[in-house]
């Protein structure tokens, strides 16, 4: 009876190994949180298309929608850990949606792995033609003299781009207020009619309109100038440390074996590292990533710490 125990116990330790050797054995799901056509969604759907072409198998892209992208994760969280279902990410979702008060928490850093950051991009800090500031440092002088009112719009109350304003308030010691949009295009709207004087938004929705004069554009908000848009300043020349983007990444569920979660990341890293996908994402104004889990964890929890601490700060809740 012992050596039949011990024979039973050998056999369920080694499933993981199975999982692995036997990878992929079938399609790939991946889970988008957001509409078909948006970015996350045009995203995965190129990126999915090459990932099967390398693993010889198919990936099909599921939009699960809703909650700000928990919907999806939490189908993820409870697929199989076998490397058949696949998470896209946006940081939002792993850094800011886990520290908000909601009846349907769910924090997605215990229930899944990092496996690669796919790609990243900065928010634009853009102002209309007739604020009288042309640069970060004249727009917090402004602030400052208090000579009128300045508002920033947003795409969302729980969003990056609204973190970003609240944190150049922080750093320049002036106030702002915050009008939150149902999403970016609304904001440049007003922006350009004239009913807010500034936004943060994506690079695709800004950078064509400063192109065609109809607006300007102040700071990046990455930590260093914006490969795409290199003459345009980075707030933190302005203020040091000063640094938020918005980035896309893929997650497995806890418990996928190790060389799993390796051969997803070699064949995503394979995939970011092939011309057409650079021009893909430079069209779309991201700047690939790549790079181990270790390093996406590592970028997840400084985030995750950081934007947690100015979430509470600032009372910020679900929308």
């Amino acid at each position: 009876m012992l050596g039949v125990a011990v024979a039973a116990m050998a056999l369920i330790a080694d499933v993981p190994d199975v999982k692995a050797q036997t990878f992929p054995s079938r399609s790939i799901t991946m889970l988008v949180g957001y509409s078909a056509g948006g970015q996350a969604d045009a995203l995965a759907r190129i990126l999915g298309k090459q990932l099967g072409e390398n693993l010889k198998t198919s990936v099909v892209i599921e939009n699960k929608t809703g909650a700000n992208g928990m919907i999806a994760a939490q189908a993820a969280a409870r697929s199989e850990p076998d490397g058949h279902t696949i998470l896209m990410v946006t940081d939002a979702m792993v850094t800011i949606d886990p520290h908000l008060a909601t009846s349907n928490h769910f924090d997605l850093s215990t229930a899944m792995e990092p496996v690669v950051s796919v790609s990243w991009a900065p928010l634009l800090l853009a102002a209309a033609n007739n604020v009288p500031a042309n640069s970060v440092a004249e727009l917090v002088a402004l602030g400052k003299q208090k000579t009128q009112n300045l508002s920033f719009g947003s795409s969302g109350s729980s969003t990056p781009h609204r973190l970003a304003g609240e944190m150049l308030q922080k750093y320049g010691g002036f106030t702002m207020t915050h009008i939150p949009y149902k999403g970016t295009s609304a904001s440049v709207n007003d922006l350009l009619g004239g009913q807010i004087p500034l936004l943060f938004g994506a690079p695709t929705a800004v950078e064509p309109l400063a192109t065609a004069g109809k607006i300007k554009i102040l700071g990046v908000t990455s930590e260093k100038r914006y490969p795409l848009l290199p003459n345009v300043p980075a707030i933190s020349e302005t203020f040091p440390g000063f640094k938020i983007i918005s980035y896309i990444g893929l997650m497995l569920p806890k418990n996928t074996p190790a060389p799993v979660i390796a051969t997803v990341n070699k064949e995503v890293n394979a995939v970011l590292a092939t011309d057409a996908m650079r021009a893909w994402l430079d069209k779309q104004g991201m700047v690939a990533v790549g790079g181990t889990p270790d390093d996406f964890k590592r970028q997840i929890a400084a985030d995750y710490q950081a934007r947690g601490e100015l979430v509470r700060a600032l009372g910020i809740t679900a929308e």
